[in-house]
């Protein structure tokens, strides 16, 4: 057998171990810059076929795998220079802080689970020819899939469930990736709370506001530092934007690790601003500071009422931005049936103008701390460099929460859902922890 022949042989043999086909040389390289962006591999795959159309390549089948092999290493060698300037088509750089976390992941695919289903049952060959969804059948010995480049057979038995399918009147169908690859049917996503702007805004008047984040996959769990100056790349909503969204910036996925923690935005004499007791309670910026004895006034003027998907109507109070004394806290966690994590916490904030003339439950302000924000933001210690100090009570500390309501004998009293908290540590009384529990501290 000659040279040729060897390396043809070893080519065929490299194509199908992998399951997306391609030559096991061209399938490690993007697996690993998947794995090192934190990417899906389809989303790597995509770039990859859309970086090969500029060498006349519209079918990567057709070519030899050394080929494809070396146009992979070019592409990652372009990606490893320009993935921290970018990272997703149209972002730019905002810059600002992270101020909080939504309580609650939700599916991001639920809709598109739900919408392909109805499309499949409506009309089977429409939504397949849409390039939307994929159709498993069975063959002799292994899965079919039908989607609108065609049939393909799988490597998965038919003994099997296809990994990622879901029932429509009785088939089984996918959705599928940008690459034509089935992809998950499932992909959890969390708002992140961020007070910023586009960096070349920053500075000008109306600019910073409250967005969102749009995090999901892993990037829905990541640990932030509530009030760190920092950059980030992202992708701001169209001008066609429902108005329910026009606050939510797309961020790609591994955004943790593409964050650049940095107050270079802003000249010297201003990086003093950026501290939070500054920063968040400047309502000449963004207009979201409230006293603790204005919640009630701030909630009347600034809630907002929406219907329930049961057709019942509710009531949404503002987030906002107050300052107060800690008054009780409980930092550990409860049992709690309304909370994904199964546990919640809480602080009580109070000030002297709260408490002139109040008494009861009035003279102070209950927080209520999710398990995501605890997990996620350290809400009970403030930060000496990169050293954690917890706090204790007649602490003064900044909180980011949503102004909620609870009717108690008639009267109506604020509280706030805690999305983060920020702890100062010169503005702290540090809490002991620890000591000696044995007998021997007795004798």
């Amino acid at each position: 057998m000659t040279n040729m022949e060897n390396e043809n042989m070893e080519n065929e043999n490299t194509e199908s171990k992998n399951g997306t086909g391609l030559p096991e040389a061209v399938h490690k390289r993007l697996s690993k810059h998947a794995e090192r962006t934190k990417q899906s591999l389809d989303d790597v795959m995509t770039e990859y076929f859309t970086f090969i159309k500029a060498f006349g390549c519209d079918e990567w089948r057709d070519e030899d795998a050394d080929l494809l092999e070396d146009w992979a290493e070019q592409m990652l060698v372009v990606l490893r220079t320009s993935t921290g300037s970018r990272g997703m088509d149209g972002a730019i750089s905002f810059v600002g802080c992270f101020v909080g976390v939504d309580q609650n992941q939700r599916d991001r695919r639920e809709f598109l689970v739900s919408r392909g289903r109805r499309e499949f049952t409506l009309d089977a060959n429409a939504a397949i020819g849409g390039g939307q969804v994929g159709h498993y059948t069975k063959g002799e010995t292994h899965w079919v899939l039908t989607t609108s480049n065609g049939d393909s057979t799988t490597d998965i038995p038919v003994s099997e469930v296809p990994e990622h399918s879901f029932l429509s009147d009785g088939e089984r169908i996918c959705l599928l990736a940008r690459s034509g690859r089935p992809k998950a049917m499932s992909m959890m996503g969390r708002h992140y709370y961020f007070l910023g702007a586009a960096e070349d805004d920053f500075t000008k008047d109306g600019a910073i506001r409250l967005w969102r984040l749009d995090c999901q996959g892993e990037d829905a769990n990541m640990e932030v530092p509530v009030g760190k100056p920092c950059r980030i790349q992202a992708r701001p909503p169209g001008e066609n934007t429902n108005e329910a969204y026009r606050d939510v910036l797309s961020v790609s996925m591994g955004l943790r690790e593409q964050i650049e923690w940095t107050d270079d935005f802003v000249p010297e004499d201003m990086k003093a601003l950026l501290h939070p007791y500054k920063y968040w309670l400047n309502n000449e910026l963004h207009g979201l500071s409230v006293s603790l004895d204005m919640l009630m006034e701030a909630y009347e003027a600034n809630s907002r009422t929406f219907t329930t998907n049961s057709g019942e109507q509710g009531r949404s109070g503002p987030i906002v931005f107050v300052k107060g004394t800690v008054n009780r806290m409980s930092t550990e966690g409860r049992e709690s049936e309304y909370d994904q994590t199964g546990r919640s916490y809480s602080l009580s904030l109070t000030s002297t103008a709260l408490q002139s003339g109040a008494t009861g439950d009035a003279s102070e302000v209950m927080c209520w701390v999710s398990g995501a924000c605890h997990d996620l933001t350290n809400p009970f210690v403030a930060y000496t460099g990169e050293e954690t100090v917890p706090y204790a009570e007649r602490s003064t500390v900044l909180v980011c929460g949503r102004i909620g309501i609870r009717r108690k004998d008639g009267d109506e009293i604020p509280n706030l859902k805690v999305m983060g908290v920020f702890a100062d540590s010169r503005r702290i009384r540090r809490r002991e922890e620890g000591g000696d529990t044995g007998r021997g501290q007795f004798q």
